[in-house]
């Protein structure tokens, strides 16, 4: 999504969101796959607005602050996680990331997945989960497309 084009209203500055999220696999057969990058949507932020836009990872988003939804685009980040039937994983995520415009950041904090960090290969050799987090918005964030690579890693 880029903002460019967009004409600031009421003295804010529109952020457009989008995080790219890296995956891994350590120990083959077991493998994950992103099915999904995390999307914050777009909100109007920066000229005082500031904020947090947290996507929770079943998938609902909520805003405080004064920072302001824009448009009903967003999504938590989405995995699938394969391997043989009955053998155990375990999920690594980050604790907190930054995601960039530039020499702009954000923190993205309180990264939390759908399902346990630990766990079986069920039935079927797969298991799908999604990871949410809050997004922290200053108020002087620039109009810009922000992005990063979230790791995740799955053994």
């Amino acid at each position: 999504m880029s903002a460019k084009g967009m004409p600031a209203k009421a003295g804010a500055i529109f952020l457009a969101l989008r995080l790219l999220t890296a995956e891994s696999a350590i120990a083959a057969p077991t493998s994950v796959t992103r099915n999904q990058d995390f999307n914050f949507g777009k909100v109007a932020g920066g000229a005082g607005r500031a904020g947090t836009v947290t996507i929770t990872s079943a998938g609902s988003r909520t805003y405080s602050g004064s920072v302001l939804p824009l448009g009903t685009s967003f999504s938590p980040a989405r995995f699938t996680i394969t391997g043989t039937v009955g053998k155990s994983y375990t999920i690594t995520l980050p604790a907190e990331f930054t995601i960039n415009a530039g020499g702009d950041q954000m923190t993205v904090t309180a990264v939390t997945p759908s399902i346990p960090l630990t766990g079986v290969i069920p039935a079927g050799g797969a298991v799908s989960f999604s990871v949410g987090g809050t997004l922290n918005v200053g108020a002087t964030q620039r109009n810009a497309l922000y992005s990063s690579n979230m790791n995740v890693t799955v053994k």
